[in-house]
């Protein structure tokens, strides 16, 4: 398996997670009053989608090698 057919296989997964990720972030900043764009934290949650592709990712790959999970 390469990068990409992880990708292509895992899409719906990891786009309804950020998805869902925003989505509670817009309603607890809108309820909060405060600014619905805040680079430094937007930033870290880019981040952390981008972590966890990676993750799902090298799992795929991982797998796909026969090695179990640990």
């Amino acid at each position: 398996m390469t990068v990409g057919q992880s990708l292509r296989k895992n899409v719906a997964f990891l786009l309804a997670g950020l998805g869902s990720g925003i989505v509670a972030l817009i309603l607890m900043r809108r309820s909060g009053g405060e600014p619905l764009f805040q680079p430094q934290s937007d930033f870290g949650i880019l981040i952390g989608a981008v972590l966890v592709a990676v993750y799902t990712v090298y799992r795929d790959l991982r797998d796909s090698n026969g090695k179990p999970h640990s």
